[in-house]
């Protein structure tokens, strides 16, 4: 009544006041929108990682659409892409005739433009992927948080499969945790973030083993 809150499908989700700082828990259009700058920073940062004949899983997350950009803007010719976003195969018609896409199926999740479930799982456990690119709404001491029950399910049987983990994100996610744990700090091989990211956080990544850049 009060209007504090809203109805989503298979939930509720929080109504930020005017003025206050806006939902993170928001839909993917608006998620591109924020911290962008930020966003685009990391993804070139995060380019340096990858290398010719690569096999790399790309999440959902609109700061892997910036990288997917930065890839296809680059001077890298071989690669084989992984991914359930459907943002990122929309886009892949324009990247280099060289380059290998594989778009996994599934249910698809409008608030997150991806697809996820069962199907989804079932595709990547015959995948052998040497990095796993993943962001989260939430990095916390505990480790790096979703909001969804399927996406933390998804990304935190990636990161134990053995693919290099890197987790893409800005200096606001940080400090926060949501319901769904995605997986613990030390699971994690490299984080990219960007330079407002400060002391406290740093020093959870370098007590978890984990590499910032």
């Amino acid at each position: 009544a009060e209007g504090m809150v809203r109805k989503v499908h298979g939930g509720v989700e929080y109504t930020v006041p005017q003025g206050c700082e806006e939902n993170w828990n928001s839909g993917f259009t608006t998620r591109l929108q924020r911290n962008c700058e930020a966003k685009v920073a990391i993804a070139e940062k995060a380019l340096a990682l990858l290398e010719e004949d690569d096999v790399a899983f790309l999440d959902s997350s609109t700061t892997c659409l910036h990288l997917a950009r930065a890839i296809r803007a680059s001077s890298l010719h071989r690669l084989t892409l992984v991914t359930n976003s459907n943002a990122i195969a929309n886009e892949f018609p324009s990247f280099p005739s060289s380059f290998t896409l594989i778009s996994l199926g599934g249910s698809y999740n409008p608030q997150l433009n991806s697809f996820l479930g069962g199907m989804t799982r079932d595709a990547v456990q015959h995948l052998r992927l040497r990095k796993v690119f993943l962001s989260a709404v939430g990095v916390s001491v505990d480790g790096a948080f979703t909001f969804h029950e399927n996406h933390a399910a998804f990304l935190r049987e990636l990161v134990e499969q053995g693919g290099e983990g890197v987790l893409l994100a800005d200096a606001s996610k940080f400090g926060r945790e949501a319901l769904f744990r995605i997986c613990g700090l030390e699971r994690l091989h490299v984080v990219v973030s960007d330079p407002l990211l400060q002391a406290a956080p740093r020093a959870w990544l370098a007590a978890a083993g984990c590499a910032v850049h």
